[in-house]
């Protein structure tokens, strides 16, 4: 509500307002259909019920409206909470149902994440709080809104909602229909979106629902927030919105400084060469890919660079194939990198679009990236896992706290042994931390690398505080069984895994496999035989391979010792993995590690391997290893 008259006193009043779930209580409020103090009430009594359920789980999935029908095919007791946009969609439901889905898709290499609720919102689980909350709010009496409502409660988002006791039953009950709100408003002629919270969760929800609508946020986290706020209230009023004119005074701003560059054709080649008269002036570069990709931006499409902000919408914009063209050519000229045009037309917001360029970037210097760089304690590296990326472990480096800088150590590719990862890794943490303790860390492959790296760092002199090894599994020998042997089982455990999932019957030339010596075309071989047979998403094979490559390196590798100190999380439940392989299916403690680390301390942790970086795991995790790094503090 402070937020929404932050915008009303600048001169931005809503056409029409929107609430997302309980966000429709405030959109009441803003309405003029509920005085502030009944809208307070709805809260309060909505939460203290809410705080009574357990046992609940929603995520976050990509689902596209075609797929509603085998997902209540497959998962019954999973059910749609939030519409948010067609191919967008919130599920709710019993905890084990709803990894399960997040499971299926991340397997399929499409985005779900887990939310950490206290229970399944939108869904039966709710039924028995309804007659008490209609009971406490049986006072509340709406009136006429003053602004329309776009309600995401009714089947037709323009009814009328009274905004009584039995409304907001209906709203904590009912899925939330966002993607019809936003669809009817546009139908009415609503071209521009502001999203009122404290850091954009929706604007690329209403990209997808409304191709071509201006979405702007109002606060963005971690930002200046006067700043930010600015910066959206410009974009606003640059996008055609009448604003009053505020107090102050217009005063000349210094002309353009040029770099008078000649540029001029000989003899077949180009030449550039500053004029001899006027040397060039020194003109400040922008010095982030998201400055340069917004130059570009702005430059194609006509919009001027303040119309581009990092959360805008790429749809927004109105940048149509042609005009991606021209980006993907500029970046690649500016970059020096090959960027797939499917890359540009995939990414959601400008900002997404620079995480992109990011990745394809070569890694000059350091495999470094940050996710947390705030704070004066010891930095803690953390080792990719096997195929992946270091983002996930970006909950665990937010519940560590704003004092431990957290930065991941990214897949190298051209390193294929563990210790020539290492010795990379620890040139890497030497040249971004050259003094000073650190600890370094890793969930499964990444363990074994990260023991690795904090040899090299010890036998070199440095202080490697502690060695977190998150559920990392030394693989067993399984003797009478040779290498060929294991790799023919691999394969067919794989091919039983593709028909329970896709299912197609993988045909594979297992001979030829064995007979292969590398570990790169052996792969290959078996992923092409996937994408002809199933269809399965770029990234997933990707990963695939990517896994596989780095499984053999780790299986390869045989620890020493390492004298320091070493603490294990680990997973006490069966690990539901794609390909059950009895090499990893250890059932001692310390899962092979005290043999080679003497003073390792092991923590179990109640969940199953995969389980272990998300809610609620991660925050025992995080917990425990931030008393373990205070004690060990000088």
């Amino acid at each position: 509500m402070a937020l929404a008259e932050l915008w009303r006193s600048y001169g931005v009043e809503p056409a029409a307002v929107i609430g997302h779930s309980m966000g429709e209580v405030a959109a009441a409020v803003c309405a003029g259909a509920l005085d502030v103090a009944d809208g307070a009430r709805v809260i309060a009594v909505r939460a203290r019920l809410l705080s009574g359920l357990s046992g609940g789980a929603m995520a976050v999935v990509d689902l596209d409206d075609v797929e509603l029908r085998s997902l209540e095919r497959d998962f019954p007791g999973v059910h749609v909470a939030v519409h948010t946009s067609p191919r967008q969609k919130v599920v709710t439901g019993e905890e084990a149902a709803v990894a399960g889905l997040v499971r299926r898709l991340e397997g399929q290499g499409r985005a779900a994440r887990a939310m950490r609720v206290v229970g399944a919102g939108h869904s039966p689980q709710v039924d028995g709080l309804l007659p008490e909350l209609v009971d406490a709010l049986a006072g509340i009496r709406g009136r006429r809104p003053s602004v329309p409502v776009y309600s995401t409660v009714l089947d037709d988002p323009r009814g009328d909602c009274g905004f009584g006791a039995d409304h907001w039953a209906a709203n904590l009950r009912r899925p939330v229909r966002l993607d019809r709100a936003l669809a009817s408003a546009a139908a009415d002629g609503h071209t521009a979106f502001v999203e009122i919270s404290p850091h954009p969760v929706l604007t690329g929800a209403v990209a997808d629902t409304v191709p071509g609508a201006l979405a702007l946020a109002t606060l963005r986290r971690d930002a200046d927030g006067s700043e930010a706020f600015a910066g959206q209230l410009g974009a606003l009023y640059v996008a055609g919105q009448q604003l009053p004119v505020p107090h102050g005074r217009v005063i000349d701003l210094p002309l353009p400084r040029w770099r008078h560059v000649r540029h001029w054709w000989t003899d077949g080649r180009a030449h550039t060469e500053p004029v001899t008269e006027e040397p060039p002036a020194e003109v400040a570069e922008p010095s982030s890919v998201l400055a340069r990709l917004t130059h570009h931006i702005a430059a194609v499409t006509g919009h001027p660079p303040t119309r581009v902000t990092p959360g805008t919408a790429l749809a927004g914009l109105g940048l149509d194939s042609l005009m991606a063209v021209r980006v993907r050519t500029a970046v690649e000229r500016e970059f020096g990198i090959a960027l797939p045009l499917r890359d540009l037309f995939a990414a959601v917001t400008v900002e997404d679009a620079a995480d992109r360029i990011r990745q394809a970037l070569p890694r000059e210097d350091t495999p470094l990236r940050p996710l947390r760089v705030t704070g004066s304690r010891p930095p803690l590296f953390l080792v990719h896992a096997a195929g992946g990326p270091v983002t996930v472990y970006r909950t665990l480096a937010e519940r560590l706290g704003d004092d431990r800088p957290v930065y991941g150590l990214e897949r190298i590719e051209e390193a294929r042994t563990v210790p020539e990862k290492a010795r990379r890794y620890a040139e890497a943490i030497d040249a971004a931390h050259p003094d000073g303790p650190c600890v370094l860390g890793g969930w499964s492959f990444g363990g074994f690398v990260a023991q690795e790296t904090a040899r090299h760092l010890t036998a070199a002199g440095r202080e490697v505080r502690l060695v977190v090894l998150i559920d990392s599994v030394r693989p067993l020998p399984l003797p009478g069984l040779t290498r060929a042997d294991r790799i023919r089982a691999h394969f067919q455990g794989f091919t039983r895994h593709v028909a329970d999932t896709y299912g197609v019957r993988l045909e594979l030339p297992y001979d030829d496999l064995v007979a292969m010596d590398d570990d790169g075309p052996r792969i290959d071989t078996v992923l092409r035989a996937l994408r002809e047979a199933a269809d399965v998403p770029p990234a997933a094979l990707e990963h695939q391979r990517a896994s596989y490559l780095d499984l053999g390196i780790g299986e390869s590798h045989r620890p020493g010792d390492h004298d320091g100190p070493v603490v294990l999380y680990r997973a006490t439940e069966p690990a539901p993995h794609t390909v059950r392989d009895p090499a990893y299916e250890r059932d001692d403690e310390a899962l092979g590690w005290d043999e080679v680390c003497p003073r390792l301390e092991v923590v179990p942790v109640p969940g199953h391997h995969l389980s272990l970086l998300d809610p609620p795991h991660v925050d025992e995790i995080a917990a425990h290893l931030s008393r373990v790094l205070a004690e060990r503090a000088p």
